[in-house]
């Protein structure tokens, strides 16, 4: 990795966003302390956050998306990777955002802020937005730049994936310690929480959960998760303005450019919310109107109307994440009754109609409560008399597969579990008949093996990353 000169800081803003003011002021509240968003740090906070949303929720995600079974790869380039081709240029835009646009910028951001009243706000918020990003590389690619990153050293040595998980768990850390701290600020340039460091510590939980489940250390998820998003209200949401073309939702943003490359149709997804053999539907569950929701039309951006409308609301961070993730803690080291607990408190969710927009006023919407009995030996969850831990761990990563739909995070549960976990993981097809294996890891970026002789030899796709061995 190279040193940017400080040129970059705005020239990369301006790539993603059209103009500086398109979102001043949405998330304003009035009766907190008003930060002076003049600050010269301050400039970069939307750009970082920008930058973030196309990490978690924009090719790699839909890649993911593919080699986990929610959409299929329909056309020219995105058929080729669907079927396991794909490049080391294919993560050269994630690499460039996540290490230039993210964690050069937060680094940058603090620096300028460091004299400003505000400065473990600022700080803590940007080194929670640096953890994920982290995670997010480290998950996807194992051994990945971490202390040595966009500092002053050319090439960064690449450190091990446990090693980098654990910086992230520290770095999370330091955030939530520095934001507690911090005053109460508003902070307009803050497009998820508008400063409000309450729901950034939450946030900061929720991603802990994330890497702890992601590491196996489900007691330590569970204690997170349990001071994570416990309310629809806290969670990290991407509102798109619609305001030029960096501000749009990301899946109409790629079907806009790319009609008719990915689609949902006839995906293992899909039939998973239809009735049919594998389907989630019986007595105690109708998927009629969630399925109509996030069935997106690959081929006509503008017909989309569901999780792929122009403006449609993007969640890098969600309550509906964290309660699932409190669910599996309980069931792997607390007790069933706990993770059922949950898991119900989720379906009330989904059964109030607030978990996702219903299209259609006559579709079926049905999340009845689960009873213990429904996972014993023959219920309604446990048709193939498992035992009950398994069939409901089966469920809870079921429910999390449909309910994190297009992020990183099914894609990361089929690499944990289809490995060690058969029962309990969702396992679709794969999308070639030659394949034993799913692809396990993404390739560093063509641009990062070309010029960092500390990269590392290319195992494949298909060698699992040191968390999955």
């Amino acid at each position: 990795m190279k040193r940017f000169r400080n040129i970059f800081i705005f020239t990369f803003i301006l790539s993603l966003i059209s103009c500086e003011g398109l979102v001043d002021g949405i998330n304003d509240n009035p009766n907190a302390i008003a930060v002076e968003s003049a600050d010269a740090g301050l400039l970069l906070l939307k750009g970082i956050q920008l930058a973030n949303v196309s990490v978690q929720l924009g090719h790699q995600a839909r890649i993911g998306s593919m080699w986990s079974g929610q959409s299929q790869g329909v056309l020219l380039l995105y058929k080729s990777i669907a079927e396991y081709n794909i490049s080391a240029e294919e993560t050269n835009g994630m690499w460039q955002n996540a290490y230039q646009g993210i964690i050069k910028q937060c680094k940058v951001l603090r620096e300028q802020t460091a004299s400003n009243p505000a400065i473990k706000l600022y700080s803590g918020i940007t080194k929670v937005i640096e953890a994920q990003t982290f995670g997010t590389l480290a998950s996807l690619f194992g051994d990945v730049p971490f202390s040595e990153a966009a500092g002053e050293i050319s090439n960064p040595k690449f450190e091990s994936q446990k090693q980098v998980l654990a910086g992230v768990q520290t770095l999370l850390d330091e955030a939530i310690a520095e934001l507690e701290a911090a005053p109460t600020a508003t902070v307009a340039d803050d497009l998820f929480y508008a400063g409000n460091k309450t729901k950034w510590i939450k946030a900061a939980n929720t991603i802990k959960a994330r890497y702890f489940i992601l590491t196996r250390e489900y007691e330590k998820a569970l204690v997170s998760a349990k001071k994570g998003i416990l309310l629809k209200a806290d969670a990290m949401v991407f509102t798109p303005p619609a305001i030029g073309n960096g501000s749009l939702n990301t899946v109409f943003k790629m079907i806009n450019e790319r009609a008719g490359y990915w689609g949902f149709t006839g995906s293992f997804m899909d039939n998973m919310l239809k009735p049919g053999a594998n389907s989630r539907n019986h007595t105690k569950t109708n998927e009629a109107a969630r399925l109509r929701y996030v069935a997106f039309n690959g081929n006509t951006a503008n017909s989309n109307l569901g999780i792929a409308a122009r403006n449609r609301p993007q969640i890098l961070v969600g309550y509906e994440e964290n309660l699932l993730y409190i669910a599996e803690a309980e069931a792997r080291v607390g007790t069933d009754a706990e993770a059922l607990k949950n898991l119900n408190t989720l379906r009330a969710h989904l059964q109030s109609g607030t978990g996702f927009e219903k299209l259609v006023a006559n579709d079926s919407l049905r999340y009845t409560a689960f009873t213990i009995q429904d996972f014993e030996a023959g219920g309604i969850e446990n048709r193939d008399n498992k035992a009950v831990k398994t069939a409901l761990l089966r469920e809870i990563i079921q429910e999390r597969y449909v309910t994190t739909f297009l992020s990183h995070v099914p894609f990361e549960d089929l690499r944990r579990l289809s490995g060690k976990e058969r029962d309990i993981a969702v396992l679709p097809p794969f999308n070639i008949s030659t394949a034993t294996k799913y692809p396990q890891r993404f390739i560093v970026a063509q641009t990062e093996l070309s010029a960092n002789p500390n990269a590392p030899s290319d195992p494949g796709i298909f060698a699992e990353t040191e968390v999955n061995r």
